[in-house]
């Protein structure tokens, strides 16, 4: 049944709808160097990784920069390589938003560089056309997780914060969405994300 007070849902990239991208990475790279992977994951991803998707360092460093700190025995170029051949996008999720789309305006969200970003569009064009609207947060200089970034959706889009379900695997991303009267799904796994939105939808 149409929630009538929801009109527009938003989907992290990845994680919801891609495969999760740095977790998947750093989970290799865990086993290959027997390094534990939540070390590598704050290293790479909340450390670099956050300062390229703010145009803070390029995306070039947010590999070099991790590999010297951690002083891993790979070429960053390798370490890159690995991480985009591990993207997969979920078919039921697609399915699932086509389904959406029906009755909600549909909005995929991610922060990225524009390069790592026009790859993954590249390897997934599907994945583009299923939304009625991808939006990456570097593009528009701002943090993904932040005030600013919901009001530009409601700006563009015509919602208020209130109208809006936003679905993510990274908890701090819901924060401050959720303080601003966004409704938020934690994503964990596919089923559990069905659940979750019968009983909000």
């Amino acid at each position: 049944m149409k929630n009538k007070k929801i009109k527009l849902i938003i989907f992290d990239a990845y994680g919801p709808i891609l495969s999760s991208g740095y977790p998947d990475t750093v989970l290799v790279l865990a086993k290959k160097f027997k390094i534990p992977k939540a070390k590598l994951h704050r290293v790479f991803y909340q450390k670099y990784f956050n300062l390229a998707a703010e145009r803070k360092i390029t995306q070039k460093q947010a590999w070099q920069k991790p590999i010297q700190e951690l002083g891993l025995p790979i070429a960053w170029q390798a370490v890159r390589d690995l991480h985009l051949d591990l993207f997969k996008a979920s078919q039921p999720a697609l399915a699932l938003v086509k389904k959406l789309r029906r009755d909600y305006v549909v909005v995929m969200l991610s922060k990225n560089t524009r390069s790592q970003f026009a790859l993954t569009k590249k390897k997934f064009p599907l994945v583009w056309q299923s939304f009625d609207a991808v939006i990456n947060t570097w593009e528009l200089k701002l943090p993904k997780a932040s005030k600013k970034t919901i009001n530009e959706i409601c700006r563009r889009f015509k919602v208020r914060p209130q109208e809006i379900l936003y679905i993510d695997d990274q908890q701090t991303n819901l924060n401050q969405p959720k303080r601003m009267g966004v409704e938020t799904i934690y994503y964990q796994s596919f089923n559990q994300l069905k659940r979750d939105l019968m009983k909000i939808l």
